[in-house]
C-alpha cells in the first residue's frame, strides 16, 4: 500500500469501494476528551537548538586543522571569489552594439553578489556569506547549505571554490555527516573495508592514533598561505566571546602577548626546577623571564638552522615529486620540504628499527659535545653548580637592577620589567593562574595608559564631549593655542 494511503482511515474492502466506520467520521479537531487521537505538531514551528546567530567561515572552520588543498586551485582573475560561493561567477566583458549605426561601445557585466546568513543543519550555526543570487537557487533547489556543499558532482565541487571547499571538509568532521556518507556509500553496495577506509568513524580515527608510534602521534602539517580562506575583510570579534567585546585592540593584542609568556615561563620554570638549577619555583619564574629573550634568540637559531638544513637536503626536484605525491599542487616549498624531511625520518626509523636507536643515532654529536663540556667542569655535579651559580648571579642581578648604577640604561629597563613580570606569575601562580596574570597584565596596561597624557588629535577629540559638559574642551583648548597672526606673504592664509 501506498504511504499516503496508510493515514487514511477505515479500511479497503476487495471490490474497491471504501466502508468507512462511524468513528472514523469524528472530525480529528474535535475537543471531545473520548478521543484518543495525539495531536499533530505543527510543522511550522521553529525548532529549538542550535547557535542561531550569525558567523563569519573564520568562526566556523577550524584555523588549527590541516584542511588538504582545493584540487582546482585559488581564483587568478576574479580574487574575492576566494572567499564566498561565486559558482565559477566572474567579471564579463563584451560590447553594447548601436541598432543604428551599429557603433560598439565596451562594457561589462558583474555578478549579482549578496550577502546572506545561511543556517548550517550539521553545525547548528548560522554562516555569514558572500554568495551569488545563482548560487542561492541552486541552494535553495538542493534542499539547504549542507546539500550543496556535500553533493558528490565534479561540477560541484569545480564551483565550491577554496571557501565552499573548506566548508565541505568542516562539514565531513561532523559525526552525523560521516555516518550519513558511511550509509550512502553501503547502499551503493561497497564492501565495508572500503567504507571504514574512505569514511572512517572517529572511533576507527582514535584507534588508529592509537595504535601509531608516539613519534608518529604528535606530527601535524603546518599550515599554508591557501588555507587561510577564513581571513575576513574585517576584523571581527567572535560572538562566543563575550569578554573580547569590552576590550580594546591594544588590550587584546597585551593579553594574547602575556597569556604565551606566562605558559612559557612556567615551563622554562619547571624545567630549572627538575634539572636542580634552582631552588624553588619562584626563582624559575624569575629566571624564566630573565632569560626569556636568550631562549628567544636560541630557539630562531635553531629553526634557521633547520630551514637551511632541509634546504641544502632535498632539491627542488624533490620537492616538485613531493607536491605530485601527495596531490598538494599549491603548498610553499617550505611546507614541501617538511613532509620530505618526514617521511626521510620515517625511512631511518624503519631502517633502525626502533624511534630510541633513532634519537640515539641524531643525538650522539650533542652528547658527545655536552659530554666533552660536563668533563671539562669536573663532573656533572660541578657543571649544574656552576650553572647554578651563574643563574643564581642573573638573578641577584635582576633584582638589584633598579639601583645598579653600572648598567645601561636599555638593560636595566629589560630586568626591572622581567622582575615585575616574574612578581605579577608568582602571585598569579596561587591565586588564579593564566587567568590572573593577563588580568593584572591589562591593569597594568591601562594604569600605564591613564598616567601618560593625551595629545594626540584622536584622544582630544574623543574626550572633548566629557570635558565640554564639565566646563572645559580639550579642542577648543588645542584651537586657540594654535591660533597665530596671519602672514601677509600666504595668500591662501
Amino acid at each position: 500500500m501506498h504511504p499516503r494511503c496508510q493515514l487514511l482511515s477505515g479500511r479497503l474492502s476487495t471490490n474497491g469501494l471504501v466502508l468507512r466506520s462511524a468513528q472514523s467520521t469524528q472530525r480529528s479537531y474535535a475537543t471531545s476528551t473520548t478521543t484518543t487521537t495525539p495531536p499533530v505538531k505543527n510543522p511550522l514551528q521553529r525548532r529549538r537548538g542550535g547557535d542561531l546567530g550569525s558567523h563569519l567561515p573564520k568562526h566556523v572552520i577550524p584555523k588549527d586543522a590541516y584542511i588538504p588543498a582545493y584540487p582546482y586551485g585559488d581564483h587568478a582573475l576574479f580574487k574575492q571569489a576566494n572567499k564566498g560561493l561565486y559558482g565559477e561567477q566572474m567579471i564579463q566583458f563584451g560590447n553594447n552594439v548601436s541598432e543604428d549605426t551599429e557603433t560598439k561601445t565596451r562594457r561589462y557585466w558583474k555578478p549579482n553578489v549578496l550577502s546572506k546568513s545561511l543556517y548550517s543543519v550539521a553545525l547548528k550555526k548560522r554562516i555569514k556569506l558572500r554568495i551569488t543570487s545563482k548560487v542561492l537557487k541552486t541552494i535553495d533547489r538542493e534542499g539547504g547549505l549542507d546539500e550543496y556543499l556535500l553533493k558528490d558532482n565534479e561540477h560541484r565541487i569545480k564551483e565550491l571554490g577554496p571557501m565552499g571547499w573548506a566548508l565541505r571538509w568542516t562539514l565531513m568532521q561532523k559525526p552525523e555527516v560521516i555516518a550519513r556518507l558511511r550509509a550512502e556509500a553501503a547502499a551503493l553496495g561497497l564492501d565495508q573495508a572500503t567504507i571504514d577506509k574512505q569514511w572512517p568513524t572517529p572511533e576507527m580515527m582514535a584507534q588508529q592514533k592509537a595504535a601509531q608510534p608516539k613519534y608518529l602521534q604528535n606530527e601535524a602539517f603546518e599550515e599554508t598561505a591557501e588555507q587561510e580562506m577564513w581571513n575576513a575583510e574585517e576584523d571581527e570579534v567572535p560572538e562566543s566571546d563575550p569578554t573580547a567585546l569590552t576590550l580594546s585592540s591594544a588590550e587584546r593584542k597585551a593579553a594574547a602577548q602575556a597569556s604565551a609568556e606566562y605558559k612559557k615561563a612556567v615551563k622554562a620554570a619547571e624545567r630549572y626546577l627538575k634539572r636542580g638549577l634552582v631552588d624553588s619555583e619562584e626563582e624559575g619564574l624569575k629566571l624564566a623571564f630573565v632569560r626569556a629573550k636568550e631562549r628567544a634568540e636560541a630557539a630562531a637559531r635553531l629553526q634557521q638552522n633547520f630551514q637551511a638544513k632541509v634546504g641544502q637536503q632535498f632539491s627542488d626536484q624533490q620537492v616538485q615529486e613531493i607536491r605530485t605525491r601527495f596531490n598538494l599542487p599549491n603548498i610553499k616549498d617550505r611546507t614541501a620540504r617538511k613532509i620530505a624531511y618526514n617521511q626521510a625520518k620515517r625511512q631511518q626509523i624503519e631502517e633502525l628499527g626502533s624511534y630510541e636507536a633513532y634519537t640515539e643515532t641524531i643525538n650522539a654529536e650533542k652528547a658527545a659535545a655536552r659530554a666533552a663540556m660536563v668533563e671539562e667542569a669536573g663532573g656533572l655535579e660541578a657543571w649544574r653548580a656552576s650553572r647554578k651559580a651563574k643563574y643564581a648571579k642573573l638573578i641577584e642581578e635582576a633584582e638589584t637592577a633598579s639601583i645598579n648604577d653600572m648598567l645601561d640604561a636599555e638593560r636595566r629597563a629589560f630586568l626591572e620589567n622581567a622582575i615585575n613580570k616574574a612578581d605579577r606569575a608568582i602571585k598569579a601562580k596561587t591565586s588564579g593562574g593564566l587567568d590572573a596574570y593577563v588580568e593584572s597584565t591589562l591593569e597594568e596596561l591601562r594604569r600605564s595608559q591613564l598616567s601618560t597624557p593625551t595629545t594626540g588629535l584622536n584622544e582630544l577629540f574623543q574626550t572633548s564631549g566629557a570635558q565640554r559638559g564639565a566646563g572645559t574642551d580639550a579642542w577648543a583648548a588645542l584651537v586657540n593655542s594654535s591660533n597665530r597672526p596671519v602672514v601677509e606673504s600666504r595668500p591662501n592664509a
